[in-house]
């Protein structure tokens, strides 16, 4: 008989899990830095490739986006599970970089095996490859982190950035394509990778073979990243249904105005990646009572609000369309105002949907199956309203969809999740 396994045990954090305040800046800092440089890299890119190809570009990329939360499972189990592990902390490390390095080695040999067929089968494998290569550096600067090396998070990044402002400096200069773009950005994030896992001690160690350990890992990696997976999947599913239907200009519209909205809320989800071995230790126990009453009321609000909005634009569309004709939907698909009104709600609701499954998560594991099956009807709402009136609508139909899913999301949260504590699931020995 093995002896227990249980990552549900207390103990003290080691560390500060990043060094206090000063680390956690210099981690908002170097992400800042590495955001910005690609951002901007891409809307100088917009006027040099033109519409269409900037278009196809963005379709493709973003419809990978569902990879990076796939690997985010992976990050989320480590800032959990990590500081309530003693002796197992080094193979718990070893394990869960284990999965999300093999996702990178899945696309990347996915990118060279479509290399030679060329055009979008070629474009659509590397951005596969890159989005798993992007999820698999945010693991890695999580686990040093853990460790007391937020600097590595922050240079690791920061290098990184230097890269991308490289690479689009030569694309400005009309060297590189789309393709030749994207393959150099992901060769960057290879010897990015490669120099952080290098220096991870828990990588050099023997590893100890414990399969109660293996499937308690895989179960939390799959809980929780699916929520981020489907909100990822939603938005990659737009990009395939603007593609379908032939609208890369909305394409790249709506790429623009998620990169906008994303800035809010990726700066938002990396404050609460700081956070979270800290909040894990909290919330444990008895104290993630107060953890799920919180979200309960956010999520209430949400879908009130959220759910409120997306009906009352769909009334005024219904009514645009019998007093104007069907014309006048496509005009309002594109009008500044009612995109920038969508994406506002969008980005209100995405954080306070964000926010409310962090503490969700961090309580305990019982309710991981809830946040899952609310992710699961965030999905499907926001497919079904996308394939109704994004053909019509474009850009502002995707951003409809959005909302729309994200009222599910938190309706559905709010009706499952009951005010009193809930039960935790024993972790498996």
């Amino acid at each position: 008989m093995t002896a227990p396994t249980q990552l549900a045990e207390p103990t003290a954090p080691r560390g500060r899990f990043g060094r206090g305040l000063g680390g956690k800046v210099r981690v908002v800092l170097g992400r800042g830095v590495a955001r910005g440089a690609i951002q901007l890299s891409l809307l100088g890119l917009l006027p040099v490739w033109g519409a269409d190809a900037f278009g196809r570009y963005v379709a493709a990329t973003g419809a990978f986006t569902w990879v990076v939360g796939v690997v985010l499972g992976v990050e989320k189990a480590a800032l959990t599970a990590v500081p309530r592990t003693r002796l197992l902390a080094a193979q718990t490390t070893r394990m869960l970089i284990g999965r999300a390095a093999a996702l990178f080695a899945a696309g990347l040999l996915a990118a060279a095996a479509l290399s030679p067929v060329g055009g979008a089968p070629a474009l659509y494998g590397l951005a596969a490859a890159n989005a798993a290569g992007m999820g698999l550096l945010s693991v890695l600067a999580a686990v040093h982190r853990l460790a007391d090396h937020p600097e590595r998070d922050s240079y690791g990044y920061a290098g990184y950035a230097v890269w991308v402002l490289g690479m689009g400096g030569l694309a400005l200069a009309g060297v590189l394509r789309p393709y030749g773009y994207l393959l150099a950005l992901t060769t960057g994030l290879v010897v990015a990778c490669a120099v952080l896992a290098w220096l991870v001690p828990a990588l050099r160690t023997r590893p100890t073979h414990r399969r109660d350990l293996a499937r308690l890992l895989n179960r939390r990696v799959v809980l929780l990243g699916l929520t981020d997976v489907t909100d990822s999947a939603g938005v990659s599913i737009l990009f395939v249904v603007l593609a379908a239907v032939d609208k890369p200009a909305d394409s790249a519209l709506v790429y623009l105005m998620l990169l906008v909205s994303s800035t809010l809320g990726s700066f938002g989800i990396l404050v609460l990646r700081l956070i979270q071995p800290s909040t894990s230790l909290r919330l444990r126990g008895t104290g993630g009572a107060s953890g799920r009453l919180r979200a309960r009321t956010m999520l209430g609000r949400t879908a009130i609000g959220a759910g409120g909005i997306a009906v009352a634009t769909t009334g005024a569309l219904l009514t645009a369309r019998s007093a104007l004709g069907p014309d006048a939907l496509a005009a309002i698909g594109r009008h500044p105002l009612a995109i920038g009104g969508l994406v506002l709600v969008e980005m209100t609701s995405f954080c306070m949907v964000v926010y409310a499954v962090f503490l969700l998560e961090n309580t305990n594991g019982a309710v991981l199956s809830l946040t899952t099956s609310a992710a699961l009807a965030s999905l499907v709402a926001t497919v079904a309203t996308a394939l109704v009136v994004v053909t019509t609508l474009g850009a502002v139909g995707a951003f409809l969809a959005l909302v729309v899913g994200l009222a599910v999301k938190a309706a559905v949260l709010h009706a499952r999740l009951r005010p009193h504590p809930v039960i935790d699931v024993p972790l498996p020995d």
